[in-house]
């Protein structure tokens, strides 16, 4: 219970807008390279359902996720298929580019707190029933705290910084 706390926390603190400066909503095609190198890599990785080819991208001193302390991926590992099907999902979808504490970070999907449910696509809602039930999509925008979660974030150099399958408490 703690160290799911702790990962809830250090990712509110990551993914807080403030601080973080919107810049746009850009397609994969518009990445700089090392930044779709690794989305290619973890795609490839969800594709094949290969939890190890995940294993060298993951700079554990940065690398935030629901795992908390543990190793990240030893325990998605533990969940099955679900969290490599939602980084395929989540890197299918547009992107947002922040500025950050870290450096610019690409991150999937590009949903935020000011998001509304009318912000979802036709395509948008398609993708996200194939990881989640009805429930979780519809509780996928919440109108007092908008787009909750699941969120994957890239570095402009490449570096995986995070992904968090559920929202916070």
């Amino acid at each position: 219970m703690r160290s799911r706390s702790i990962a809830l926390a250090l990712a509110a603190v990551a993914l807080l807008p403030a601080g973080c400066q919107e810049d746009s909503s850009t397609a994969p095609n518009e990445l700089p390279d090392p930044v779709a190198e690794t989305r290619s890599e973890i795609l490839d990785a969800a594709e094949t359902k290969d939890y190890e080819a995940l294993r060298p991208l993951i700079d554990r001193e940065l690398f935030l996720s629901d795992a908390g302390f543990a190793d990240p991926v030893d325990h998605w590992r533990k969940l099955g298929a679900k969290p490599l099907e939602t980084m395929g999902v989540l890197l299918q979808l547009r992107h947002a580019v922040r500025k950050t504490n870290e450096g610019t970070l690409y991150q999937w999907p590009s949903f935020g707190p000011d998001s509304s449910a009318d912000d979802l696509t036709a395509r948008d809602r398609e993708l996200f029933s194939t990881i989640m039930t009805s429930d979780e999509l519809e509780d996928l925008v919440l109108p007092e705290i908008g787009y909750t979660a699941p969120r994957l974030g890239i570095l402009a150099d490449g570096t995986w910084w995070f992904f968090i399958m559920e929202s916070g408490p």
